[in-house]
């Protein structure tokens, strides 16, 4: 269905999602930098309204952990603003609805947020906090999709069904590899296999007891601390999740390689995804060799959100969802 989409919402749109991609970055930051609880009340900042706290005061860890929760109240002005805004426009039902959606999400969001300081970081909440960060971006992308020019020119395309499985299927994997590293970033487990490309000294790893003190030692002597066998295990599943979305990514595009070809917008989403993939591959294992330094990792955590996001955008440009049908 095609309809007359306002410019300047379009482009609040747009904001919205780079902002958000943003926002995961220093989100990524907070957590590397292990500053959570820099900033120890909430939903004030040492007992003072958040948009009052002097930017004098804003050193160390307060700078990241309050600068994240002022760009995230930013944010949530946009999506309020953006809902309101889709609410009294031309466009369809659904993506009234969507908008609404959009702003349910970031308000519970924002109380996530909340609890994780409030019950000092609890891993479950805190990883609740990351996924949620997650979906919230996949429908900012959405609404900026289905509000953009180029949705409003198309009618949906013809592909096989392959192309239309297959790029569900790439979502899925993507999304749930971002499940398992906001698992391991907060139990704990970024280093709890500490070499690369072997795992405790071994290609195949086996989770015996030797190996296991193997890693210690090698912890021990990087001055980090020890690990257990299910940090050891949540690690290696991370890896080999990387291991099978990037074997997906290339069977998926070599088998479909000549379909996407005729189209050029699909082509370049194609290589937007394999160029931000092999960069993702690359941080994945400079976090570990430069033994999760703060930048390399939060850039590791963001250019998988880039990922998502280019997953989504793969599926909104070959076929074009109707959302008409799920959300009334």
């Amino acid at each position: 269905m095609k309809y007359q989409s306002n410019i300047w919402l379009t482009r609040l749109s747009k904001l919205t999602v780079f902002s958000t991609l943003f926002l995961i970055f220093v989100g990524a930051l907070v957590k590397s930098h292990e500053v959570g609880l820099s900033v120890p009340d909430w939903p004030t900042t040492y007992g003072k309204q958040m948009f009052a706290f002097p930017l004098s005061e804003m050193v160390g860890g307060i700078f990241y952990e309050h600068g994240h929760r002022v760009l995230a109240t930013i944010i949530g002005f946009f999506t309020l603003l953006q809902a309101i805004w889709i609410g009294f426009s031309n466009v369809p039902f659904w993506l009234k609805r969507l908008g609404l959606l959009a702003l349910g999400v970031v308000v519970l969001q924002g109380i996530f947020g909340g609890i994780t300081v409030l019950f000092y970081l609890p891993p479950a909440v805190s990883m609740i906090h990351g996924i949620l960060a997650q979906t919230f971006f996949i429908i900012t992308i959405i609404i900026a999709y289905s509000l953009s020019n180029e949705r409003n020119k198309r009618e949906e395309m013809g592909y096989n069904k392959n192309i239309k499985k297959g790029s569900l299927f790439l979502i899925s994997f993507v999304y749930f590899q971002l499940i398992l590293g906001a698992l391991m970033r907060h139990t704990a487990s970024g280093l709890a296999i500490p070499d690369f490309p072997t795992m405790g000294g071994l290609w195949f790893p086996t989770f015996s007891e030797s190996m296991i003190n193997n890693i210690n030692v090698e912890l021990f002597d990087m001055d980090w601390g020890m690990v257990s066998k299910n940090q050891v295990i949540i690690h290696f599943m991370h890896r080999l999740g990387a291991l099978i979305v990037s074997a997906f990514i290339g069977y998926f595009f070599y088998k479909n390689n000549s379909v996407i070809n005729k189209n050029k917008t699909l082509n370049k989403t194609k290589w937007l995804i394999i160029i931000v993939l092999v960069i993702q591959v690359i941080l994945g294992a400079l976090t570990i060799l430069t033994e999760k330094a703060p930048y390399v990792a939060s850039f590791h955590v963001v250019n998988g959100a880039a990922l998502l996001g280019l997953s989504i955008l793969l599926v909104l440009r070959s076929h074009p969802i109707q959302f008409s049908k799920w959300i009334k």
